[in-house]
């Protein structure tokens, strides 16, 4: 399947997820906002969930925050095939029982 989004939409993406890792980051150090970053992750997790199930949700959540924070910060991107390679290894091949 091929997408295609506008410019416009990619730098609201990337907005939006560096202010998620500078509220994780943020919460590390201020207690009191541990609550909204638990809230925004259990979020994403149940997005996660209705595509994968919950049991890999719980384990490909984590992998994607650490892959979208490395492809904001690097300057030799990932290859597509490494990272359906990663997901494959956490939640198994797609189509495959269990995934």
């Amino acid at each position: 399947m091929s997408w295609s989004i506008s410019s416009t939409e990619v730098l609201a993406r990337h907005r939006s997820a560096v202010l998620g890792f500078e509220l994780h980051l943020a919460a590390l150090r201020n207690p009191g906002l541990r609550a909204l970053t638990q809230a925004w992750t259990e979020g994403s997790r149940t997005v996660l969930a209705r595509f994968a199930g919950p049991d890999s949700a719980a384990r490909l959540g984590p992998l994607l925050e650490g892959m979208i924070m490395h492809a904001l910060l690097t300057t030799a991107p990932e290859s597509p095939e490494k990272t359906r390679d990663a997901i494959d290894q956490t939640i198994g091949p797609a189509g495959q029982p269990g995934s």
